[in-house]
């Protein structure tokens, strides 16, 4: 733990300011934060200042003009990264991931094979991110042709995976307008360390004009892990974006949940699809921990309820409970359906040969499908 030591010493010269909490390294888990004493609840554990940060402001102005102005912050942040060679920084650079923990991770590094073999919305999620770094790379190369494509998708994977949501304080006539959310993001020293968690036990992380500041929402004992939340993200965002799925064990994910169009939308006719999209129930069908969700329920009842009763149920004009049993029996063969695909894409994968990818990259996805068909079979338990 020596290099984390004086990455800390380090990151206080900088201004931050650290009350009783350390990185610890968690069997099995990696790095995480501790808590070295205990905390009551609305302590702040941390706080970065804003001189600190790693933002499209610190970037140098030679790099930005070398790149095309519609360069993402992405790809400059991960650019700096990369060209950035001075000792600065060094303390900080030697205690971030190695290539090799991103590439059993990360499913961009995947083999294709395994990568075919992710659900529905991870690998969506998967093609966006490939589209993306696609273009960034096309800027870099031409740019800087020298840069060699593994390490620039190493940078890019770090900026993707360790940043954290960032609004300029600057006066408005100086700021930079990201085209998007997902480019507002900047690198904040030691707060990276958090592990993420979906329970309320998750710190609260605030921004100011003065920095991030992490305090506690409830009583802390010494020796726990310490967590702040990465936000309300299904398993499927978690792996495909950071590189890990939050177990059964210790309460799971509370905002886990598995797409169900592909298997609904063709119940409908033409006809019942666009009255579906006049009333605004038209696909984003989802089944989460405890239920499906309320699109999903007013969309099924379409197909066991006269149009007209329809419409009035959409109105709010009548409830409709006699007909829940029908509805679930709609549903019922929907999530068996659902299941058997489950089945298939597991027996794919165990089909697979042992070379296809690493041990570790197999077992996270066959987790991963593991927990899909385990909500499935819940949701068929309650109906």
């Amino acid at each position: 733990m020596e290099i984390h030591e004086k990455f800390t010493e380090w990151a206080v010269e900088k201004g931050v300011k650290i009350n009783g909490i350390r990185p610890h390294r968690f069997e099995g888990r990696g790095l995480g934060i501790i808590a070295g004493r205990d905390f009551k609840a609305g302590e702040t554990l941390l706080t970065v200042p804003l001189t600190a940060l790693r933002t499209v402001y610190t970037v140098s102005k030679s790099l930005t003009r070398s790149l095309p102005k519609t360069t993402t912050v992405h790809c400059l942040l991960a650019t700096d990264l990369l060209l950035d060679t001075s000792s600065t920084r060094a303390p900080w650079h030697a205690v971030l991931p190695s290539p090799s923990d991103f590439k059993t991770s990360m499913p961009l590094l995947w083999d294709p094979a395994l990568q075919s073999l992710l659900p529905t919305t991870a690998h969506k999620l998967l093609l966006n991110q490939q589209r993306k770094l696609k273009l960034d790379w096309a800027a870099v190369s031409a740019a800087f042709p020298n840069i060699k494509y593994e390490d620039y998708v190493y940078r890019w994977l770090l900026i993707n995976t360790r940043t954290f949501y960032f609004l300029s304080p600057l006066p408005a006539h100086q700021k930079l307008h990201p085209k998007n959310r997902d480019d507002c993001m900047a690198q904040s020293p030691f707060s990276d360390y958090f592990n993420h968690t979906s329970s309320p036990s998750a710190c609260n992380v605030s921004f100011s004009s003065s920095g991030y500041t992490i305090t506690t929402p409830a009583r802390i004992k010494k020796g726990e892990e310490v967590y702040i939340s990465y936000g309300n993200h299904s398993n499927d965002f978690l792996l495909t974006e950071y590189g890990f799925i939050l177990p059964e064990t210790g309460g799971g994910n509370q905002w886990d949940e598995i797409p169900l169009d592909a298997f609904i939308l063709p119940l409908f006719s033409a006809k019942q699809k666009e009255r579906l999209e006049e009333r605004r129930f038209l696909g984003k069908y989802n089944l989460d921990r405890k239920e499906v969700c309320y699109r999903t329920q007013v969309a099924l009842r379409m197909l066991v309820l006269p149009m007209r009763k329809w419409e009035r149920f959409v109105d709010g004009l009548e409830d409709m409970e006699d007909e829940q049993g029908a509805v679930n029996r709609v549903l019922g063969k929907v999530l068996k359906s659902l299941k058997r695909e489950v089945k298939g894409k597991m027996e794919e994968l165990e089909g697979l040969k042992e070379d296809v990818g690493m041990k570790c990259q197999r077992d996270m996805l066959r987790r991963r499908w593991m927990q899909i068909e385990a909500l499935i079979q819940a949701a068929l338990d309650r109906i």
